[in-house]
């Protein structure tokens, strides 16, 4: 069903926000994040409906979609429910059966600037470039979350386990992860690979500084 209003927008942070003007949970019967397909104006995205309490929610705009507004106005916002947002891998040409590649090697790649250690940390697993990881993604500077790092992972056909946390003690690391590392002003990604770590802002180094490490995701390649 698709639900329709006019709105502004409110800002909590850095964040910007509009806030659906009914109560979600008595209108669409549903509780908790709620996955939506989203018309702002002309602007068309996925996200969850974010709730604030009591049936009260709020639709995230990113900032992509927030420089396509006309802001000098009320916004028509029209939002349909969706059983989930479509994952970066729907439409791969890769499996676990056909990944991209058998890591058996990893070429060094820097970030091109900060903020996109992730999508760098993808294209040295992957093989392949920066940008072509950011198009696949479709997240660019701070924006490659744990979450898109793993969907994007299962677009190139590679398996992994969960995530391990190491409580920033020195561990032996399997033969290939990703590790995630405590840093400003967000949390660091770097490939760890046969005994080798490779950062996409520092380089090469044969060791880390284990007490800043959260966590790491086992990558496992085809043999």
């Amino acid at each position: 069903m698709n639900y329709s209003f006019k709105s502004g927008y409110y800002k909590e942070g850095n964040r910007t926000f509009i806030k659906i003007p009914f109560n979600v949970w008595e209108v669409c019967g549903k509780k908790g994040n709620l996955p939506a397909k989203v018309v702002i104006d002309e602007a068309a995205f996925e996200c969850k409906l974010i709730p604030k309490g009591k049936g009260e929610y709020a639709i995230p705009i990113n900032k992509d979609v927030f420089n396509k507004l006309d802001t000098g106005s009320a916004f028509d916002v029209n939002f349909t429910l969706l059983e989930q947002l479509a994952r970066i891998n729907h439409d791969s040409p890769y499996n676990e059966e056909n990944p991209i590649r058998n890591i058996d090697s990893i070429s060094y790649l820097k970030q091109p600037s900060d903020g996109y250690c992730g999508q760098a940390c993808l294209a040295m697993l992957a093989g392949v470039s920066v940008d072509e990881v950011v198009r696949i993604m479709k997240s660019r500077k701070w924006q490659a979350s744990i979450s898109k790092v793993l969907e994007t992972l299962d677009y190139f056909g590679f398996s992994y386990r969960k995530p391990v946390y190491t409580q920033g003690k020195k561990v032996q690391f399997p033969k290939c992860c990703i590790i995630n590392v405590r840093s400003c002003p967000k949390n660091h990604l770097l490939v760890y690979f046969n005994g080798t770590f490779y950062d996409p802002t520092f380089g090469i180094a044969n060791d880390y500084q284990y007490e800043n490490i959260i966590n790491y995701i086992e990558i496992i390649a085809a043999q």
